[in-house]
């Protein structure tokens, strides 16, 4: 019978989580019944923080923190150093393990835990877990005399060979007491484990936004004494690429980072920095209080016409600005823009295919086939991308503006389909005899006009018609 998994808490977030979650689940299930794996457990420190440890493997006579760290392909290790071979690299390893392995043994000599002798006196170790086709090097003799960096294979066959040769592992009355020592001790510790933070390089999670095999996102809060509240985009990656597709994969997550540290405007969400850990790249942006229009559906169903309308012309100003500094959105959409609450503030985000005339990187035609069918611009149907990417963003903003005005509605099923059928429009489905509502769907139109020449050429002219408009 394989090992027993005792969760105390989540996994980390992204990428690193990943590792943690398959070393839990080897180590469950190669290692023989005896030994407890408790995962994700924090101890709490005098100066009432915690300790956050990936992993505690226990049985009789047996008690160790595993940190499991997923650096591939190639690591070397110095004193209290360990660096990957694309540079990077995590400081004090080693001394962090070692006291949280003494904080470990300190709260043993208390309850939960029992006060017999085979279970107090007992020496809490400490154990570093990469991947099993990492190549560890090691620069430190004491390091590599001790091996306190491990494979996950070879961690595995650690403590099966010890459980040969402890000799009280087999005593099944031992094994039932050192289960129960740490369910007790997980029951005991559980308001503590929901409360406390993940970090992420220096900023602490507050929650998970997104989870996806490709991105994860969260909403994070810099270190003391910032603070600062931020929004992370996590892209994991694999290390062990070739340095050419490793270079051109962190390359293509970078482009909307590069291209956002160039447009700052009030309207355009902000990004601040970036960082890489052992096995993703992250990008650091303002903290934005809001929601996607497409979550906001029902809100602003609630509100007017002209309240929508203002959340337009915030947009068009945001595009406005990004055209004239060469920048083109091409993936104008509801997801792409996020408001407050109050309706009153406008984020224009997710540029991962915008056209930056200045940049040194260009998108690939399989990333932009991803778009939704219903904004791609009838021109890209036919050359794979707009010949003026100005007239393409103008479509997709006519699109956006379809839907504020129908509460979310698509003009169309598709562009195929709008093209191929005649180019008909859904009618609006509100009757109004305001003229004002009449001259801007009649531009709404204009914009997602088939023909690119059609469609208003510059959206400084949109703004001052929707302005014209509102002020009847």
């Amino acid at each position: 019978m394989a090992a027993e998994l005792i969760p105390f808490g989540e996994y980390a977030p992204g990428a690193g989580g990943e590792f943690e979650r398959e070393c839990a689940g080897a180590l469950r299930d190669h290692l023989p019944r005896g030994y407890i794996i408790a995962t994700n457990v924090h101890l709490q420190r005098g100066d009432a923080g915690f300790y956050e440890c990936d992993a505690v493997i226990a049985a009789p006579g047996i008690c160790d923190i595993l940190e499991m760290k997923c650096l591939l392909p190639e690591i070397t290790v110095t004193e209290d150093l360990i660096v990957t071979s694309n540079g990077f690299a995590i400081d004090r390893p080693f001394s962090t393990v070692d006291h949280k392995a003494k904080v470990l043994r300190s709260r043993r000599q208390r309850p939960p835990f029992s006060s017999a002798p085979h279970h107090r006196n007992l020496t809490v170790g400490s154990q570093v877990v990469v991947p099993s086709t990492t190549q560890i090097c090691y620069k430190d003799p004491s390091r590599a005399t001790t091996n306190v960096v491990k494979t996950l294979a070879d961690t595995i066959q650690k403590y099966v060979d010890l459980a040969k040769t402890a000799s009280n592992f087999g005593n099944h009355t031992f094994q039932m007491e050192t289960r129960s020592n740490w369910i007790a001790f997980r029951d005991s510790s559980s308001m503590a484990q929901r409360h406390n933070p993940r970090q992420l390089g220096r900023f602490t999670i507050k929650r998970q936004l997104v989870a996806d095999r490709g991105l994860y996102e969260y909403a994070a809060v810099d270190e003391a004494p910032v603070r600062m509240e931020v929004r992370l985009r996590e892209f994991p990656f694999d290390p062990t690429l070739p340095p050419k597709e490793l270079d051109a994969y962190l390359k293509e997550v970078a482009r909307e980072s590069a291209i956002l540290t160039r447009v700052r405007h009030p309207f355009v969400s902000c990004v601040v920095g970036h960082f890489q850990t052992g096995c993703s790249w992250v990008q650091v942006s303002d903290w934005f209080e809001g929601k996607s229009v497409e979550e906001l559906w029902p809100v602003l169903a609630n509100g007017t016409h002209w309240d929508r309308i203002a959340i337009f012309i915030k947009v068009i100003q945001a595009l406005e600005f990004c055209h004239e500094k060469g920048v083109f959105h091409r993936n104008l959409t509801a997801d792409s823009v996020w408001v407050s609450q109050d309706l009153e503030d406008v984020r224009l985000g997710q540029f991962d295919c915008a056209l930056d005339l200045a940049g040194t990187s260009t998108l690939t035609g399989k990333a932009l086939s991803r778009r939704d069918a219903r904004i791609l611009p009838p021109e890209d149907l036919q050359t794979g991308r707009s010949a003026n990417a100005r007239l393409g963003d103008m479509f997709q903003a006519g699109v956006l503006l379809y839907r504020l005005l129908e509460n979310g509605s698509w003009p169309f099923s598709d562009t195929l389909d709008y093209v191929t059928g005649g180019a008909k429009i859904r009618s609006f489905t509100e009757h109004s005899s305001d003229p004002s509502l009449g001259k801007i769907r009649n531009l709404a139109v204009r914009m997602m006009n088939v023909v690119p020449g059609s469609r208003p050429d510059l959206l400084s002219r949109v703004e001052q018609d929707l302005r014209g408009a509102m002020a009847g």
